[in-house]
């Protein structure tokens, strides 16, 4: 069995502007597509399969990718971002000046000690995340897929990170995925994956 790498691909900015988004589904701004594009322009592209977050944000540019490159794709809901239940969708400044304020600070300071309202807790967005992170290992490797590219969301990367790297999913907020950015894990038979770089380059 020979080693996976799999490239985590957050999207670029959306043109929804500054709202918290999670199921919300809305496309990527211009910026956002120049963001996403120059992150692998001008690199030689290795990648045998892409996987996705089916909303737009992701998909789109996974789509064109794939066709571009004539890669399988595989949209996978599991990979979406959290449901943020009645905060999803809103602006932040509505939702900083609104009255769950201090429930939504709590839970950028530790998602563990509230859940947003009507929405996901951090407890089922990891369990949901993680089972599909483990999935998509033991896939790659009946597969034979030697490089991979997964195309998703800030806390879904935060969150696959964090169980990479071992530490507490409380701290997650302390990892910094900013549009368009890049990580790489890799993995080699049953040995525990190993990030390779986060924010880096192809």
């Amino acid at each position: 069995m020979k080693e996976i790498t799999i490239d985590l691909l957050r999207h670029g900015d959306v043109a929804a502007g500054t709202k918290l988004l999670g199921n919300t589904d809305e496309p990527l701004s211009t910026l956002g597509w120049q963001q996403i594009h120059s992150t692998i322009s001008n690199k030689e592209i290795s990648w045998n399969k892409i996987i996705s977050s089916p909303l737009q944000r992701c998909s789109a540019f996974a789509e064109q990718i794939a066709d571009k490159f004539s890669l399988p794709l595989l949209l996978n809901e599991q990979f979406q971002e959290m449901n943020f239940g009645q905060w999803d969708g809103q602006l932040f400044t509505d939702l900083y000046s609104g009255d769950d304020t201090e429930q939504l600070f709590q839970f950028m300071r530790d998602p563990n000690s509230t859940s947003p309202p009507e929405g996901e807790s951090y407890i089922e967005f990891e369990l949901r995340v993680m089972a599909a992170w483990q999935t998509l290992l033991t896939s790659l490797h009946e597969q034979q897929i030697q490089h991979c590219l997964l195309v998703t969301h800030g806390g879904v990367i935060r969150t696959i990170l964090s169980n990479v790297l071992g530490f507490p999913s409380n701290n997650i907020f302390r990892l910094e995925v900013p549009y368009a950015c890049m990580s790489r894990i890799k993995q080699y038979e049953d040995y525990p994956p190993r990030l390779v770089f986060h924010g880096g380059e192809l």
